[in-house]
């Protein structure tokens, strides 16, 4: 993690909107006319999607993907206006919570002006043309950070927009662009404001062997923490896609949450999402409720920094295109599902998630999720039965009656076994060394 990174940093969440298919109009407005309800529900950060031009050339689409951008110094007029995105900042910061933009610096539009004015800004394949590192990525071209002068206006175009207010960015395949470059980026942005908060895309294993393999310069994500105080959670997204479609038992993905712990820096964080625009929806694995609500117990109370893509907590099943309207389907919005994210966002706040000592993962023959935030007088436990199964539970050097957190129900551990209940259970109890 990034010296800057605090233990305060670890009760963070986090919500994702796209501004294009967030509402019918698809503008700042709308989602500063939401911004009453995604509080409530107690956000630390309005995460936006990229909210610069879309270049034409090469359009994927009708509208084309926001990550084929065309300037980064000005706002794509489809949304609003400079002065609309300050007034979604201010009434963000009003609301209590931070805001978030997508920063896409690997590549550019085809049409961005750079081509003409900078060419020396860009990869340049064998045959002397721009071109990019990734064959289906057709509507976008590589920039090339060994030029200093493209390093120089991007740190200036960061600095620019963490003036206008804007509290973190989320770095678009940032293993993509060197180390070197976020961590200059990163010193510049602190001068203005020390508390900016660096989100990285980081990308899966087999992409980083792939690229590598063609010559080329890509980060693991144990490079990306000296820059970075969050990273993407795909380095095990293979593990989590099996056990969340129950395609496998749950024991690969216990594993591979247990071995984050000793490949990266003490109290790193990673993003636990269940979705996002890149990834199917949570509801498309499953028609059941309560195991979909499990799963999200469990991604808030992980260790890591929590995060919901708009339209999770209305049940949808569609991933949303990123190249045409495609409306989130607000129709089965649920009270209850957005009061237990609220719920959970202040479970994430209580001190044991700043000061524990160690997360434990349990590894048990259940098919279940077993948590454990061991502090210095108290265990906080999280179990999350995220397969629906009925009996009891071993549980070690636990007895007696506690209360769930979540719903101020009862949680009776009677000889070492906890009956399964098919809601998530948090609960807090004396350490053995305490008693």
């Amino acid at each position: 993690m990034s010296k800057r990174t605090t233990a305060k940093d670890r009760s963070l969440s986090l919500y994702q909107v796209f501004v294009r298919n967030y509402a019918p109009s698809g503008t700042f407005r709308e989602v500063e006319k939401d911004l009453d309800r995604i509080a409530a529900m107690g956000f630390d950060y309005l995460y936006l999607l990229p909210i610069h031009p879309i270049g034409v050339q090469q359009r994927k689409g009708d509208l084309g993907s926001p990550y084929a951008i065309s300037d980064y110094w000005a706002i794509n007029p489809e949304y609003g206006t400079l002065e609309e995105f300050k007034q979604l900042i201010q009434a963000t910061h009003d609301h209590h919570m931070k805001i978030m933009i997508d920063i896409v610096i690997n590549h550019t539009a085809y049409d961005h002006p750079f081509t003409q004015t900078h060419p020396e800004y860009y990869y340049h394949k064998p045959d002397g043309n721009f071109g990019n590192r990734v064959g289906d990525w057709t509507d976008i071209l590589d920039l090339n950070y060994s030029c200093e002068a493209l390093r120089e206006e991007m740190i200036n175009m960061l600095c620019y927009w963490a003036k206008l207010g804007v509290d973190g960015y989320r770095c678009d395949v940032a293993s993509l662009v060197p180390v070197s470059f976020w961590q200059q980026a990163a010193e510049a942005v602190a001068k203005i404001n020390p508390d900016h908060f660096w989100l990285a895309e980081s990308v899966e294993p087999e992409f980083i062997r792939a690229l590598r393999s063609e010559g080329f310069e890509v980060a693991t994500d144990s490079e990306l923490y000296t820059a970075f105080d969050c990273l993407y959670d795909y380095d095990i997204y293979d593990q989590f896609k099996a056990a969340v479609s129950e395609k496998s038992s749950l024991q690969p993905y216990k594993q591979a949450v247990r071995d984050q712990q000793w490949r990266y820096p003490a109290n790193f964080l990673k993003l636990r999402f269940l979705e996002n625009h890149d990834q199917p929806r949570i509801a498309s694995y499953t028609q059941d409720h309560d195991k979909i609500l499990n799963w999200v117990g469990y991604s808030f109370f992980a260790q890591g920094t929590a995060f919901v893509y708009a339209g999770q907590e209305a049940w949808n099943t569609h991933q949303p295109s990123l190249f045409t309207k495609d409306l989130v389907d607000w129709t089965q919005r649920d009270p209850a599902y957005e009061a237990l994210i609220h719920r959970l966002n202040e479970i994430r706040r209580m001190d044991f998630m700043g000061t524990h000592r160690q997360f434990v993962l349990h590894d048990n023959p259940q098919e279940v999720l077993v948590c454990e935030y061991q502090c210095e007088d108290s265990r906080v436990f999280g179990i999350f039965n995220v397969r629906g199964l009925e009996g009891e539970l071993p549980l070690t050097k636990v007895d007696g009656e506690f209360v769930n957190l979540i719903d101020n129900q009862p949680v009776i551990v009677e000889k070492g076994q906890l009956k399964l209940s098919r809601k998530p259970q948090i609960f807090v109890c004396s350490s053995p060394a305490a008693e």
